[in-house]
């Protein structure tokens, strides 16, 4: 495997805005007070692959388009308050979790493929992550 260099600058921008969010129009990623985090669920999100023809106006606010082709689906609403989350998924179900810290850190990277001669990206650093172990809950 040939040698590829690594750029960190992406990474290096979004350490540097730490708390203050108001310099974040330059960077790919959104700025909240913890970075990114990873979202840590038991079981499993099914979720389609394709955006569906058939929707609803309020079905169809749900859907964003990412960079390229790419479908995302927004499945509920998170409420961090000190270390404590919850995740809303429609208007039926919640899930409690925590917040913890990463230690260490992970890096998230954007790896070219080889052949593009591009470098690999180090996009952010993760410091935490949110975990939800339990069932949902039902919302009363």
């Amino acid at each position: 495997m040939p040698l590829r260099t690594i750029n960190y600058e992406s990474a290096s921008k979004s350490l540097k805005l730490g708390k203050d969010t108001s310099d974040t129009a330059d960077t790919p990623v959104i700025a909240t007070d913890l970075g990114n985090a990873l979202l840590e669920i038991q079981g499993e999100l099914i979720l389609p692959k394709e955006k569906p023809t058939d929707l609803t106006p309020e079905e169809e606010e749900k859907f964003s388009q990412l960079q390229g082709a790419e479908w995302a689906v927004r499945f509920g609403k998170l409420e961090i308050e000190g270390k404590k989350a919850t995740l809303f998924i429609g208007t039926t179900q919640r899930l409690l979790g925590d917040l913890k810290k990463l230690d260490p850190p992970l890096a998230l990277m954007k790896i070219p493929d080889e052949d593009s001669g591009k470098q690999i990206e180090i996009v952010d650093v993760i410091k935490y992550r949110l975990v939800f172990t339990g069932r949902p809950l039902p919302i009363m």
